[in-house]
């Protein structure tokens, strides 16, 4: 089983869309993936068509229910749902850091679990991580994206000198990204040089954007059943044969 977190402290940068368009793409291929909403905004859980959940991540991490009862089946994977309540466990000050690792331990079924997280540096994110094999992180190529970058990273080497050792950057997802500009060619070059600094690499697939991908959102639709031909599945499909490639799974 590969645990992988989809983390970056900026909103907007494509984390839910990643999320479920890798969990979507996997599930596709015939692996069996869970798909956990860990952010309290709750992006994919809504993108997934789901409504009024009667269990949430926030009631299989306060005890309330086994995991299997908060067990949401989709499409191409199963969900355990966001809940509004994260926001309680993200400003707590006594979480336990292994609080989703516990709980992804009992969990045997899965090829994948793929962890949308929230758009913070908090307890959510921290837990995730913790929680994870590996990290996804998607970011735009804007002038501001190093920033971003360093702070992630910062809690990452956190993280693996203490309660994850082997907690490995998959790679850096350049999203919306357009190389007919020369200000995107330019900051993708600065990305992978940054990339190499902290030991990783930049994806070898960028995403394009597209309007097809909130369009899919907003019926809620998973990209590869709304826009199969747009080249921005195109794009998701070939990252998520990257990451298989990788891993060697």
């Amino acid at each position: 089983m590969f645990i992988i977190s989809i983390a970056l402290q900026k909103g907007g940068t494509g984390k839910s869309t990643t999320a479920q368009a890798m969990a979507s793409t996997l599930g596709s291929k015939n692996k069996k993936v869970l798909l956990i909403d860990m952010d309290a905004q709750g992006n994919v859980t809504y993108a997934s068509g789901v409504d009024n959940p009667q269990k949430t991540i926030f009631d299989v991490l306060n005890k309330d229910c086994e995991t299997s009862e908060a067990l949401i089946n989709c499409k191409y994977y199963d969900l355990i749902s966001s809940d509004r309540r994260l926001t309680n466990i993200e400003v707590a000050e006594d979480v336990d850091p292994m609080l989703l690792k516990n709980v992804i331990g009992s969990l045997k079924a899965y090829d994948f679990i793929v962890i949308d997280t929230p758009p913070a540096l908090g307890n959510l994110s921290y837990t995730s991580l913790i929680a994870s094999d590996y990290v996804v992180i998607p970011t735009e190529p804007r002038p501001f994206a190093l920033q971003g970058l360093g702070a992630l990273n910062d809690t990452i080497t956190s993280i693996q000198n203490s309660l994850n050792p082997n907690l490995k950057v998959l790679g850096i997802l350049l999203i919306k990204y357009n190389n007919r500009t020369v200000l995107n060619r330019d900051i993708k070059v600065m990305i992978e040089d940054y990339a190499k600094k902290i030991n990783t690499t930049v994806f070898k697939t960028a995403i394009r954007e597209g309007i097809v991908v909130a369009e899919a959102q907003t019926v809620r639709q998973p990209l590869i059943d709304y826009a199969k031909t747009s080249k921005v599945n195109d794009d998701y499909k070939a990252f998520a044969l990257e990451v298989l490639q990788i891993i060697g799974a």
